[in-house]
């Protein structure tokens, strides 16, 4: 089960990635799928589906991928007499099973068999870009100064928390994000923007997981249903 999320986030990631074929220049990649459960895994220059929780398990190379649109690409070759085709497209992808957002919803045909799923590294859907707080438990931020939040690639996560400057780390995992405890400058603000910075930096702590709107907002959500907003600067 998968649902899509919204043409605007998937033409913005395709600008980030400047590909839709992105899947193809990465070491590793991946996609799952459920209602049957199934992944699709690339790894030095092979593909590998499987099916059925490992019964059936497909290996062939990369076949050359076709241009469909903008935002798809089709890749096309047959295995034991069957053909498989894989068809990619650059949007935002949630599971339904575990809530995590991908780049990418795939779609794969195998002889008589067709499956749907999500694919991609869902950090990719978080770098590459400086998001800029707009709310913190549903309230709007003091216009100034900003909130702001950069997931670097190698886990490092950094930006303005109102007054002061903050780094900490983040790791996602199957289910969730998670962000480690950080450390801040020490600069001493007006009263109004150290109560907004403090509020920021608890939340941020305790985020468990996020999601992206169709309008491209970031959502992360924390175990007690708060929530941090925001959106590319």
């Amino acid at each position: 089960m998968l649902k899509s999320v919204g043409w605007q986030q998937a033409l913005a990631f395709f600008a980030v990635c400047g590909s839709t074929a992105a899947f193809a220049s990465q070491a590793d990649w991946r996609a799952i799928g459920h209602e049957p459960s199934w992944s699709l895994s690339r790894s030095d220059g092979k593909m590998t589906l499987e099916t059925d929780f490992g019964a059936i398990r497909v290996e062939f190379a990369v076949p050359p991928a076709t241009k469909v649109d903008d935002r798809t690409v089709r890749y096309l070759t047959t295995s034991g007499g069957d053909s498989l085709e894989v068809n990619l497209k650059t949007e935002v992808c949630v599971d339904t099973m575990t809530g995590m957002p991908r780049p990418e919803q795939v779609t794969i045909t195998f002889g008589t068999k067709r499956f749907t799923g999500c694919g991609g590294d869902p950090a990719r859907l978080l770098q590459g870009q400086e998001w800029t707080v707009i709310s913190l438990s549903g309230k709007p931020v003091l216009g100034e100064p900003r909130i702001t939040i950069v997931f670097a690639e190698e886990g490092g996560l950094s930006g303005l928390s109102s007054c002061n400057r903050f780094n900490a780390e983040y790791n996602i995992t199957g289910e969730g994000l998670s962000i480690g405890k950080g450390m801040s400058s020490m600069m001493a603000c007006e009263e109004p923007v150290m109560k907004q910075e403090q509020l920021f930096l608890e939340l941020l702590e305790r985020v468990s997981r996020f999601s992206i709107a169709a309008d491209g907002t970031l959502t992360l959500h924390t175990n007690q249903d708060r929530t941090i907003a925001a959106r590319r600067q």
